[in-house]
């Protein structure tokens, strides 16, 4: 009957039946999509258990989604962390289970040093935690393209943010989890302690699925050159492992059955050990069935195998279809297994290698470019070379060093005196190699239809190919789609005014008709105060990388014709060193004298590594559009004084005019006024100075502009105050509306034909 049945038409409507519960219940008719499958297949009890898999799958997993609680109302909770708890500054905080077995994100504020430093000793999954607390509210995301935390909780099966004031009580829980999480945690801090601080990160990743200790600027470039997923234990990792030791106890002379059995028995457990992600899980799960195919207990297809390990994980947690690691993890194996005739017929290693790698590349693409907006190019090729790289060299050598660190630590620091110059070596070509112009297509986050075409076009090309057609006739299925995602982006015909919502701070981005012209105005960034303590997580948030690149790609932008810097206060420009590494830059603006400031240092070097020219911008310089001409109205010559040397910028287009004002305080103002008395402002939205402080927006300047809009831009519950009660009542008393980033979210202003209209987030 096994044989029959095929599994992956049993998995699809299950998988369809998760996005389904989780709403909206119209995903249920995609299932139809399998019919003309199913008219063609003669036997009927696969479209039958289809069907019956489609009903009882929705039914049974929406009884299991769980409703987010943002409360507020004080709770006692018994938790306990799971290994991706994390202690971070002075908190700690990670995914827990409760004793009614709901997934909560919990975070626990330490009451002093010397509690953090009891815990950074614990292994903290061992533990059985009593907090006292309440669920909190959800942060909004600052715009549709950042990191969202209802998302989250959702990818992870939480039912919310629990933020404990107390804890009560904590005490050793036994188990066999607890057993495999302290393994886990002994392993990652024996390679702390006996591996060369250079190869620690990699080592972690590579044995225990650990890619915490990861530095962003490494994790960059290998997105940039798409290898990313060698970090990550895969089906290659788990294959090469159990080959390894399958064939090292068959020279031991021990029987075949007893291997398999106690294969079968051991690969669940390292599973654990190696962090649970689906990547393991589906190499873990698949690897057994095969072994259980290879005892003779029951055949199985690969797909079928593969498709009931999909299935299987979906119903045991049905949140993690809406993960990336899962789609892109399952999606590339079965493109892999339904390209066999493909990969059948080249001759040579390196083709074979190239096959794979573009197989995996384009079936994964439409989900990429959803979850990330990029694809790497240079992957096609890159991969050629790390692929065997990472899976015959660095990967056994790590496995090697981690036995050698246990057993003979003489031996092991020989083979790090040898390894360590090596792997330097890597690291610098791949650091070369990132750096190289033009290897990331970035068209930004493609809408449904783009979507649909781009998967349709994917599996066209794949089936022409596995009749046999040629290549570069099927290539048009895949060109097509990818063309069409490109040119939309110059189709847009408004102009487009976006205030990110970065916090305390200021980040606009302007984007002309048809993309004729991308400017970008200050990129936000964090004030710190003081010195670093123990409450000072370890990686700043950064606000550039974070919240502005993330829209500049979703978007689709790769080249920032102006970055306009209006001033060196570190809440308008400490993300802008971020974004010039990310995007291109063709021209940095900045006021003049600002250049000297120690916050400037890292833009200016790298404006020069990048030969980016840097101009120091004043009153009266001007540059025009088709559609909007833009004039530079302040600050005049003289020294820099901070914020009254604010760069401000004054925008016309076909509708309402926009007046960008950066910090300047009322004396700016009114400075400004008294040269532009008689200035025809028009229909002006305004972006309010310095956030809104009563040092700025005053009655003399908001009367004589009388703006259409105005937005203020600021950080929620900010130390600051801001926006200032006077001023808001200002604006009040002339009927003047506003709006705030700390309300709305990222807010984005659309003219076109003359009118305008406004979208918060």
């Amino acid at each position: 009957m096994i044989g029959k049945i095929r599994l992956i038409y049993i998995c699809v409507p299950v998988a369809v039946s998760a996005f389904a519960a989780y709403g909206p219940a119209q995903f249920l008719l995609l299932n139809l999509l399998l019919i003309p499958i199913f008219l063609r297949r003669k036997e009927a009890a696969t479209p039958i258990l289809a069907l019956a898999a489609s009903i009882f799958s929705y039914f049974f997993i929406s009884l299991h989604v769980p409703e987010l609680n943002e409360g507020g109302q004080p709770a006692t909770l018994n938790l306990t962390w799971t290994d991706q708890v994390k202690i971070d500054g002075g908190k700690m905080k990670g995914f827990a289970k409760t004793d009614t077995g709901e997934v909560v994100y919990a975070l626990l504020k330490f009451e002093n040093e010397a509690q953090k430093l009891q815990f950074q000793n614990l292994h903290i999954p061992s533990y059985h935690f009593t907090l006292e607390g309440a669920f909190q509210e959800l942060p909004t995301s600052a715009h549709e393209y950042s990191f969202n935390m209802e998302r989250y909780l959702r990818m992870n099966g939480a039912v919310g943010m629990f933020e404990s004031t107390r804890l009560l009580n904590y005490e050793f829980n036994s188990g066999l989890n607890t057993i495999l999480s302290e393994r886990r945690w002994n392993v990652k801090q024996h390679i702390q302690e006996t591996f060369p601080e250079s190869l620690v990160t990699e080592a972690q990743a590579l044995l225990i699925g650990d890619r915490s200790g990861m530095d962003e600027q490494v994790a960059s470039r290998y997105r940039t050159l798409g290898i990313t997923h060698l970090f990550a234990i895969s089906g290659l990792h788990v294959g090469l492992l159990t080959f390894l030791f399958r064939n090292l106890l068959i020279r031991l002379s021990v029987r075949i059955e007893t291997i398999d059995n106690f294969l079968i028995i051991l690969l669940p457990l390292y599973a654990v050990i190696a962090g649970g992600a689906p990547s393991v899980w589906r190499a873990v799960s698949v690897t057994i069935l095969i072994l259980l195919t290879a005892t003779g207990r029951f055949r199985m297809r690969m797909d079928d195998a593969l498709a009931m390990s999909a299935a299987g994980f979906i119903l045991w947690q049905p949140f993690v279809v809406f993960q990336p690691g899962f789609q892109l993890s399952y999606l590339a194996a079965f493109s892999l297994i339904y390209s066999t005739r493909i990969l059948s017929r080249p001759t040579s290693a390196i083709t074979l290698s190239f096959l794979v790698t573009s197989i995996t590349q384009l079936a994964l693409y439409p989900i990429l470019l959803y979850h990330f907006y990029e694809l790497s190019l240079s992957s096609f090729i890159v991969n050629l070379f790390y692929v065997p790289l990472y899976s015959f060299v660095i990967l056994p050598t790590n496995i090697v060093l981690l036995l050698l660190t246990y057993a003979l630590p003489p031996i092991a620091e020989i083979v790090f005196l040898l390894y360590v110059p090596f792997r330097s070596w890597i690291e610098a070509c791949t650091e070369f190699l990132a750096s190289l112009p033009n290897q990331v297509w970035v068209p930004g986050r493609p809408g449904p239809f783009t979507s649909i075409l781009a998967i349709c076009g994917t599996l066209l090309f794949f089936i022409a190919l596995e009749r046999g057609v040629k290549a570069f006739r099927a290539v048009p299925y895949v060109l097509i789609p990818a063309l069409l995602i490109q040119a939309l982006l110059y189709t847009e015909s408004a102009t487009r005014v976006t205030y990110l919502d970065v916090g305390q701070g200021d980040a606009i981005v302007i984007e002309l008709p048809y993309r004729r012209g991308v400017y970008v105005i200050d990129t936000g960034g964090t004030v710190n105060f003081g010195e670093p303590n123990w409450r000072t997580p370890e990686k700043a948030f950064e606000v550039g990388r974070s919240i502005v690149v993330p829209f500049l790609k979703g978007r689709g932008i790769t080249k920032i014709d102006k970055l306009i810097l209006t001033h060196a206060d570190s809440d308008h420009m400490e993300g802008a060193d971020e974004v010039l590494e990310e995007v291109q830059v063709r021209e940095i603006h900045i006021s003049p004298g600002s250049e000297k400031e120690k916050t400037m240092e890292d833009v200016m070097r790298i404006a020069t590594d990048k030969g980016i020219p840097v101009f120091a911008m004043k009153e009266g310089a001007t540059w025009l559009d088709k559609n909007s001409d833009f004039y530079y109205m302040a600050p005049a010559v003289g020294p820099y004084k901070g914020n009254d040397s604010s760069l401000v910028l004054f925008m016309t287009t076909e509708g309402p005019s926009f007046l960008f004002t950066g910090d300047l305080g009322v004396e700016g103002e009114r400075k400004l006024l008294g040269r532009y008395g008689n200035f025809d402002w028009g229909k002006v939205i305004l972006k309010a100075g310095h956030h809104g402080s009563h040092t700025s927006s005053s009655d003399e300047f908001v009367r004589a502009l009388q703006p259409e809009l105005t937005i203020f831009s600021y950080g929620k519950d900010n130390r600051y105050g801001h926006p200032h009660a006077e001023v808001l009542e200002t604006f009040k008393k002339y009927g003047l509306s506003t709006m705030s980033t700390a309300d709305h979210g990222s807010i984005t202003v659309s003219v076109k034909r003359g009118g305008y209209s406004v979208v918060a987030q």
